[in-house]
């Protein structure tokens, strides 16, 4: 046992032993806390007696001592003891004199504080310490100045007050990583006494002029990939699926898609009472758990954002593999023969070779009248809708505006209605429900897509068709239940159908491409069963396991992409409607039964609630004045105007 009124060091601070039993010590600090601690947790230094600690004052006896070890040992000393260190300097070594070297050599930048002694470090050690003190201290009087001068600037508007000054980026770049999203916290913005949001550190950010009001923070702040992917190697179709494709070269094929689209993934063809729906065939040249797919699972999809398009595979893939981008395309074609009432009666999958034709909704809807196969495509579309709504489908329609950015001004384009444009939307269905239906018969894992039947079949107009009224089909989209993918089959309500997948889109959303690799693996299968001596080994199929983890990867990434996009265009509205204070325009009342309504500014596509006077009925529309908009909190808020405004 330790003697009581000992000298112990306890984690480099002297201690004083007041109290103790076999098992534990009572000890005293020297900055005055009381510790109960065990006795092979502290160094003796000195038996004692010592009662109390002496006073803090510099000892030139110490400095002497430490001096002349210094000059004997320049290369450095590993290890003087307390007791022979008191000795060196005051001959004698009594528990005052460890605890005044203590004091003296506590914060020497040549002294290293041991337990058992002390270190001396060596020259260039000692340098290297003061370099970086020094180092230390400019930061500190650094931030400080940075701190009073964001501060002003953020109060008064003025970037010209820490424009330019290269020492204060370190510090812009933490609060920058916080408001994109890259770090949990901001102790900086802390000492500068911003609210620790992204958003409140956001609106400083613009106020003290280090981001311009267009800086569009959403996508990585909602943890989205926004670099180019990699390049693959080289495009080389997949040795083992030992592919035979189908020369449908002959056919009249169509690509139709907006005029800005770039990654044309479909297209569509009449072959006498079958109908051909060709998908880009990405999966004839990535492999499942390649370099390629791994990057592609990571992005989930295409990120559309209106300032710049990040695609989920590299472009090279997508003007090699986009159907109509070269003279010939190849791709996995769903040739589905349908029965008079719409039904589906035989699905045909093969990997085939075709032609195709790109064209907009709008060159697409003037050729209806002098082409034959559209004609004959349109009719079938119609036949299909028909049978959906008898099964209670839920159709719902609101106007769609495109925003487009250029040197940092957004620009609002009206997408216009087009008969082209829901005959591909239903002709995409069909392949959907085509490919769910024979993976199902197949009874291999596959991503099902499914949503539950709405809150209320009523409100949702099931099986009523389309209504003109805005107010309507805002009422039915918010009965609708959140749709799902899993490798479980079941119904989706919404598009009134038993069976459901999207295969339609590979280039561009990750979910089809896992349902290619399935299909893939299957007709390899199938092929080679017709050979007693295969060329190659079959692929297997993803196994549930694997299937459920990457649609999970999946889902979690999708939704982050989703709500970028939804947030990188509110961002742009804001934008725009902050360079137009004085914006007035139309609005149309889409729900009027709560205290706050809902308003659609069909100029931007944009939502927004506000109050609504009583007497104003949904569908009505009024007139809107800009009152206040905050970039930051990506919000905004409208007046309505008096009617003679």
């Amino acid at each position: 046992m330790l003697p009581h009124h000992s000298l112990v060091m306890y984690k480099t601070k002297p201690a004083i032993v007041v109290a103790g039993d076999p098992d534990r010590i009572l000890i005293h600090l020297i900055d005055g806390e009381e510790r109960r601690v065990r006795s092979k947790d502290v160094v003796l230094l000195h038996n004692g007696p010592i009662s109390s600690f002496p006073k803090e004052l510099p000892s030139a006896e110490a400095e002497v001592a430490l001096e002349l070890l210094r000059d004997e040992h320049p290369e450095g000393l590993a290890l003087i003891s307390w007791k022979e260190f008191a000795e060196l300097a005051w001959s004698d070594a009594k528990p005052e004199h460890i605890v005044t070297a203590w004091h003296s050599l506590l914060d020497n930048p040549a002294v290293e504080i041991l337990e058992d002694g002390i270190r001396i470090r060596s020259s260039e050690e000692q340098q290297k310490l003061l370099e970086k003190e020094k180092k230390r201290k400019e930061i500190v009087e650094t931030k400080a100045a940075f701190i009073e001068s964001f501060r002003v600037a953020w109060k008064k508007h003025d970037p010209a007050l820490i424009d330019k000054n290269p020492p204060f980026q370190q510090f812009f770049d933490e609060l920058s990583r916080y408001a994109r999203g890259f770090s949990d916290e901001s102790p900086l913005a802390r000492d500068i006494g911003i609210k620790m949001t992204p958003q409140a550190i956001h609106e400083t950010l613009l106020a003290t002029g280090y981001w311009d009001m267009a800086f569009n923070p959403w996508p990585e702040r909602n943890g989205c990939i926004l670099s180019s992917p990699p390049a693959p190697d080289a495009i080389a179709e997949r040795a083992d699926l030992a592919l035979e494709r189908l020369d449908l070269r002959h056919l009249s094929s169509y690509a139709i898609d907006n005029a800005w689209s770039n990654d044309p993934d479909d297209a569509i063809s009449a072959d006498g009472e079958r109908i051909w729906i060709h998908v880009a065939d990405p999966a004839a040249v990535i492999s499942p758990m390649s370099k390629l797919d791994s990057e592609a699972m990571a992005r989930g999809s295409t990120l559309y954002l209106p300032e710049k398009t990040v695609p989920m595979l590299n472009a090279s893939l997508v003007q090699a593999l986009g159907l109509g981008l070269n003279s010939e395309s190849k791709a996995l074609s769903f040739g589905i023969t349908l029965k008079e009432d719409g039904r589906i009666a035989e699905t045909l999958i093969v990997p085939s070779i075709v032609k195709v034709e790109r064209l907009t909704y709008e060159q697409a809807d003037t050729m209806f009248e002098s082409s034959p196969a559209l004609q004959k495509l349109h009719g079938m579309a119609e036949i299909r809708a028909a049978l959906r709504r008898s099964q209670s489908a839920v159709d719902i329609d609101f106007p769609e505006v495109a925003i487009r950015v250029s040197d940092g001004n957004p620009a609002f384009l009206p997408v216009p209605h087009t008969r082209s444009a829901r005959m591909v939307q239903e002709l995409m269905i069909l392949a959907g429900e085509a490919a769910a239906r024979w993976a199902y018969e197949r009874n291999i894992p596959f991503p099902f897509a499914a949503q539950d039947s709405p809150v209320s079949e009523k409100l949702a107009g099931c099986g009523l068709g389309p209504s003109q009224s805005l107010a309507e089909n805002y009422g039915r989209r918010r009965v609708m239940r959140a749709a799902l993918v899993s490798s479980t089959c079941s119904a989706h309500a919404g598009l009134g159908l038993s069976f459901y997948s999207q295969v339609t889109s590979p280039l561009r959303r990750y979910q089809d491409l896992l349902a290619h690799y399935q299909i893939h693996a299957i007709l390899a299968r199938e092929r080679n069963s017709e050979h007693s001596a295969p060329a190659v080994r079959t692929p297997a199929p993803l196994d549930l396991e694997t299937m459920n983890e990457r649609l999970y990867l999946y889902s979690q990434q999708a939704a982050k992409n989703h709500q970028a996009e939804r947030d990188s265009r509110a961002h742009w509205t804001l934008v725009y409607l902050s360079r137009h204070r004085d914006w007035k325009g139309q609005g149309i009342v889409l729900d009027a039964s709560a205290e706050n309504g809902q308003i659609l500014i069909p100029e931007f596509g944009y939502e927004t609630q506000m109050r609504i006077p009583r007497g104003i009925k949904p569908d009505e529309t009024v007139m809107l004045a800009l009152r206040r908009v905050s970039i930051p909190e990506l919000s905004a808020s409208f007046d309505i105007l008096p009617q003679s405004a």
